[in-house]
């Protein structure tokens, strides 16, 4: 078996439709990890020879998608890659070889499993291969992260992680947490409702040196603070995100926080959560001064050096091996959609016309999007009637309006339609990109949609047009897209 696994540059498949999930429904199960993180744990991995020469070598696999096991025996009779036998009846389309070089094992995988989670009578197939290395001294499960081959071609992309989790000393730092708080302010001001309003804040700056991790702290309700650094970037991608809590006391100056972050510096197998805590009264000193103009106003601020705070550890948890940089499972978006059974949802359709004594066919326009489960902030594009298609009846380019960059996944990246204004019918050929699993190779997608204009329209005639509207601008509908292709690009 080779040991490197290349993708084409392009590669085609025809659809075969398969039962969609319920609208808005997160499923993490067979499929849906086999799109987003096709992978596997290889484990309990024995070298047998002697006088240093390793002759054969075992260990087990677990998909971490079907949730398929298997032990395996490798025979290491040359040098270079060596085939590996699955042990039992069940291989389940698995091939494996191994490599040992020094210290180092690499273990090449290439499977073949099917999905029934999403139809149980029509299994959904999916190949995938990848390597991966690890130290032969390391007893832990490695893992090896996979790039899918199909039915689609991806690699998919691996979340960052929270802020420092492989930062040297990270779990250690557990042992003696420690804070640096700089930027210390409070202040509490007086005044008569009219000239001025009381005012009351404090706020700190917190960084965590064992994971390089800096929040900002400002007023929240009561004595509570709301405390944020740059997680918010990574929402909604990595499963871990840091939480800092903290509340000032202003009558006594005591501040406490409890800080959870996230470590697999010392093995990725095993990774920890860990909680700590910490409170201390801040040496502030405070000075006073008059507001001018306003009666019994006063203005006291308070102020103190760059202090360090030093905590104790709460708890701390174990976590699932290598799920640091796993990504959140999400609800189906652009690629599983497109593959297991897309929709286009139309809207805002109108049709202007001119009249008997004018010449030019109707003028047609509409609004689409791809009907997903993760939508986010993504809005309908436009759709305006372009130019007549030469040798063709009565099909017209897409002109691509207002609704977002065409590069966006849920809109159409080129299209072609036909309207039939005496039946309502509207055909739809369109192509669409997909690239959330691997931005670098998205999926150029191709399909075609028969529908009938379903929303309620009125009609109005002004300087020799007849125009009809959708009454209910807000109305939708959802159609099949039908004879489905897809190729994988390059960006």
């Amino acid at each position: 078996m080779l040991a490197g696994f290349y993708l084409l540059a392009a590669s085609a498949a025809v659809l075969v439709l398969a039962q969609a999930p319920a609208r808005g429904q997160v499923i993490p199960g067979c499929t849906t990890i086999s799109f987003q993180i096709p992978s596997w744990f290889v484990g309990d991995l024995l070298f047998i020879g002697a006088r240093g020469h390793v002759s054969n070598v075992s260990f087990n696999v677990l998909n971490r998608a079907a949730n398929y096991t298997a032990d395996l025996a490798c025979a290491l009779g040359q040098s270079g890659w060596n085939e590996c036998d699955v042990q039992g009846t069940n291989t389940s389309g698995l091939q494996a070889s191994v490599y040992i070089n020094g210290p180092l094992a690499s273990v090449s995988l290439n499977q073949t499993w099917t999905c029934n989670d999403r139809n149980g009578t029509d299994p959904f197939p999916f190949t995938a291969a990848g390597n991966g290395s690890v130290c032969k001294a390391v007893n832990s499960p490695f893992l090896v992260k996979a790039a899918l081959l199909t039915p689609v071609a991806i690699t998919p992309v691996y979340a960052d992680g929270p802020t420092g989790h492989n930062t040297p000393g990270c779990a250690a730092a557990a042992t003696s947490p420690s804070w640096s708080l700089s930027d210390i302010h409070y202040v509490n001001q007086t005044g008569d409702g009219i000239h001025s309003t009381n005012q009351e804040s404090f706020n700190v700056i917190v960084y965590n040196a064992a994971i390089g991790y800096t929040a900002s702290c400002m007023p929240g309700v009561g004595n509570a603070m709301v405390c944020a650094g740059d997680e918010f970037g990574s929402i909604g991608r990595d499963r871990y995100s840091l939480s800092t809590d903290a509340t000032f006391d202003p009558q006594t100056f005591r501040f406490s926080i409890n800080q959870t972050w996230y470590c697999d510096d010392a093995d990725p197998g095993k990774p920890v959560a860990i909680k700590a805590s910490a409170s201390q009264v801040l040496p502030l000193k405070c000075s006073s001064a008059a507001i001018e103009g306003v009666p019994n106003g006063e203005k006291k601020t308070c102020v103190t050096d760059d202090t360090t705070l030093k905590g104790a550890l709460v708890s701390q948890q174990s976590l699932a091996p290598y799920s640091i940089e796993d990504p959140t499972i999400m609800p189906d978006g652009c690629t599983i959609e497109s593959v297991l059974g897309p929709q286009w949802t139309f809207s805002s359709f109108e049709v202007d016309t001119p009249d008997s004594g004018s010449s030019g066919p109707p003028s047609v326009s509409f609004n689409v999007i791809l009907q997903t489960q993760n939508r986010g902030f993504q809005f309908p594009l436009s759709i305006y009637q372009g130019a007549p298609i030469a040798n063709s009846s009565a099909w017209y380019e897409c002109d691509l309006g207002g609704g977002g960059n065409t590069g966006q996944p849920l809109w159409p990246i080129a299209c072609s339609f036909q309207y039939t204004p005496a039946t309502q019918a509207l055909v739809l050929k369109a192509d669409w990109s997909c690239s959330e699993f691997d931005p670098v190779h998205p999926i150029i997608f191709s399909g075609i949609t028969t529908t009938t204009i379903k929303s309620p329209m009125s009609c109005s005639t002004a300087e020799g047009i007849s125009q009809c509207i959708a009454t209910d601008l807000s109305y939708s509908w959802t159609a099949d897209i039908h004879n489905v292709t897809w190729y994988t690009g390059t960006r």
